[in-house]
């Protein structure tokens, strides 16, 4: 009995030691006076500081209970009554090149701006490229080794919806799934739907600095944007305060955090593959949850004067997290814990009971839960790596004791 009491307390120890949420990060939600379902607006100050999915936020109420929340976003909605399942031609997985390759036929040349990947059921994540053609020969990119995890379901099948693409009429399309993790990825439908149209909203992230250099023997322009931290971004503007008229190509690049090498921005509309700052347009260029701490603007002046930059403006669409909140009960928000998986809750299967107009509510200042230093209060923070081998050690230790035990009921 002294040992089936000790190793259930070494595994709860043990469990809670390694996925201790240990969140950077906390915000206050204001208490309301009527019980109900709100939206909790995420300021970009506290998207920067999230993974790309946006799965490591935990919402607690006073007793530290968990509450599950539904992400909203201003992407556009489902209309599930109209869709368009698209004929798979190829659908073959590569053994030596680790993807699965499927090309999508779209003989009617309709618009697509999403695309809805049915798979059997799997939670790994998935690395996507997506190129359209019209010819089988010459391929635009769409979407360049690009992460996505699929949504949650309890039955047999998953989606993985595609839905930052821009409008296009391809007649083909190439889809790259890569499985890194060695987990082939079985592809059975790909269906895309129609989407409510509506004005996106935008929330102005924080000021970046920018750094204009002229280079005169190139004709170039090389404008370098630094933000004070990663952020997300899907709308930047460029404001242009001399020549009176211009019309100039120019190129966004970022340094990659993986490799450092330069890469191209997947622009909103693939086929022109370059953009161009004119006198005659806002000189707005939609992006899409693209993370950048640090980007470079090259323009082309050929003969012309070089162009002047008064002001640089990037924009997030809006954020929000849907919740019940009870009347008078204290609730707060963690987040930036890279170690948590994204949480999985029953109330997303219920998104037709909850009101369509929500009150929105606004959170308090950010607070650091854990200092440069890697402390939290008076405890020790420990990297992941040391909790792991610590791990470890304590499935070896139980092994032992369960070989003890075993020996001794058999004596």
């Amino acid at each position: 009995m002294k040992y089936k009491i000790l190793l259930s307390l070494i595994l709860v120890f043990t469990i809670q030691l390694i996925f201790a949420q240990d969140f950077r990060w906390k915000v206050e939600i204001p208490k309301v006076d009527s019980s109900g379902y709100y939206n909790i607006f995420l300021r970009p100050e506290i998207t920067a500081k999230l993974n790309k999915k946006f799965s490591d936020i935990r919402i607690f109420e006073q007793q530290d209970n968990e509450v599950p929340y539904i992400r909203q976003s201003e992407e556009d909605e489902f209309k599930t009554a109209e869709s368009t399942e698209l004929k798979i031609m190829q659908n073959e997985h590569k053994i030596a090149k680790k993807y699965t390759m499927a090309l999508i036929h779209n003989s009617q040349k309709l618009e697509f701006e999403n695309f809805v990947l049915v798979i059997k059921q799997t939670d790994a994540e998935k690395w996507l490229h997506l190129s359209g053609s019209d010819d089988l020969k010459n391929w635009h990119i769409l979407k360049n080794n690009t992460r996505y995890q699929s949504e949650f379901s309890d039955s047999a099948t998953a989606e993985i919806r595609i839905l930052d693409m821009p409008k296009t009429d391809y007649e083909y399309y190439k889809l790259l799934i890569f499985d890194y993790n060695k987990e082939v990825i079985n592809l059975e439908k790909v269906i895309s739907y129609k989407t409510i149209d509506k004005e996106k909203e935008y929330t102005e992230v924080m000021q970046p600095s920018f750094f204009q250099n002229d280079t005169t023997e190139e004709t170039k322009t090389l404008l370098k944007i630094n933000f004070t931290e990663m952020q997300y971004i899907d709308k930047i503007v460029f404001e242009i305060s001399n020549p009176k008229h211009y019309l100039r190509k120019a190129e966004l690049t970022k340094n990659d955090t993986a490799t450092g090498k330069k890469i191209r921005i997947d622009y909103h509309d693939s086929k022109q593959q370059d953009f161009y700052l004119c006198s005659d347009s806002t000189n707005e260029l939609t992006l899409s949850k693209y993370t950048a701490k640090e980007l470079f603007l090259v323009v082309e002046n050929n003969d012309d004067i070089n162009l002047t930059f008064s002001n640089v403006k990037a924009y997030q669409e809006n954020e929000y997290l849907t919740v019940f909140l009870e009347k008078g009960k204290r609730y707060y928000i963690n987040f930036g814990n890279k170690n948590v998986p994204a949480p999985i809750y029953d109330m997303k299967f219920f998104r037709n009971k909850i009101p369509a107009n929500k009150p929105t509510l606004n959170v308090s200042e950010i607070t650091k839960l854990i200092d440069d230093k890697n402390k939290t209060g008076g405890s020790i923070f420990i990297k992941p790596f040391f909790l792991w081998i610590a791990f470890g050690i304590v499935i070896v230790i139980l092994a032992l004791i369960s070989v003890k035990v075993f020996r001794k009921n058999n004596e």
